[in-house]
């Protein structure tokens, strides 16, 4: 099941190239959050989200094996 997802994970990246660039990745993430939170009628700064999505990027990025950058 490994080998599956490293495939599925690498094609993935192999198709939308534009994921790789973190700066791309950081406004597409905080974008939708925002909106899906705008949308259920929760009130959150679009500055609060860009932080928690880059601090949860960060993390991801720090771990071995985890999202490419």
């Amino acid at each position: 099941m490994r080998d599956f997802s490293i495939f599925v994970q690498m094609s993935f990246l192999d198709k939308y190239p534009k994921l790789k660039e973190r700066q791309f990745l950081t406004n597409l993430v905080t974008k939708s959050v925002y909106a899906t939170m705008a949308l259920e009628d929760q009130k959150v700064e679009e500055a609060k989200v860009r932080q928690i999505v880059t601090s949860l990027l960060n993390q991801q990025t720090s771990e071995p094996g985890k999202l490419a950058s």
